[in-house]
């Protein structure tokens, strides 16, 4: 596939010059190489300037790779997990397969656009979520407990926050997921009956 020019709507790191370029700046893209500076001079004015500062890491996101894992090891071939976004809509994390550019890491979707990674071990976090500090925040507060940042989307979605079929009985709507899922991710659920819509006369 032969390289695209456009104008980068993220930040981004150029793979020639592995500097940082910013949102609206000309690049060239290509599937499974990435973006460049789409005029390479701007690739020797970025390399005379200052290093750029390390990429920021969150080790204490490493609970959520856990949890992603262990349900890969109950037999899970390709787990994800959906929870709320900041500002409304859908926040997905999957575990990148072993033909991905990081395998292994955590890959970030909000509302269906892909917003970075989280790559193991230390939690170096990479794409446009390195720069989007209330997003990074929000992972740490699912880090923390995911069986409840789970419970919220499904009490606010009535939908399930990994298989994302829909909530019938009240006790997957109460935990935010249903018995199936339950066992795959290994977490609590007990059946509290099933809703029933009464017709008033």
């Amino acid at each position: 596939m032969s390289p695209r020019t456009l104008i980068s709507k993220y930040a981004g790191i150029c793979t020639r010059c592995r500097r940082r370029f910013s949102p609206g700046t000309a690049i060239e893209w290509a599937r499974g190489t990435g973006a460049t500076h789409a005029n390479p001079a701007e690739c020797a004015a970025a390399l005379a300037g200052p290093p750029p500062p390390p990429a920021p890491t969150a080790p204490q996101l490493r609970s959520v790779y856990d949890f992603l894992i262990a349900a890969q090891q109950r037999g899970l071939k390709h787990p994800k997990a959906r929870f709320l976004a900041p500002g409304g809509g859908e926040l997905r994390l999957s575990l990148a397969g072993e033909r991905s550019k990081v395998p292994g890491s955590i890959q970030v979707y909000v509302r269906d656009g892909w917003v970075g990674r989280v790559e193991p071990p230390d939690g170096r976090i990479a794409g446009p979520l390195a720069q989007d500090q209330a997003l990074v925040d929000v992972l740490l507060l699912i880090a923390r407990d995911p069986a409840a940042a789970a419970k919220e989307y499904g009490a606010l979605m009535c939908k399930c926050s990994f298989c994302g079929l829909p909530l019938t009985d009240d006790g997957s709507v109460e935990v935010g997921y249903g018995p199936v899922c339950a066992k795959k991710w290994g977490l609590p659920w007990q059946r509290k009956g099933t809703r029933v819509v009464q017709e008033v006369a």
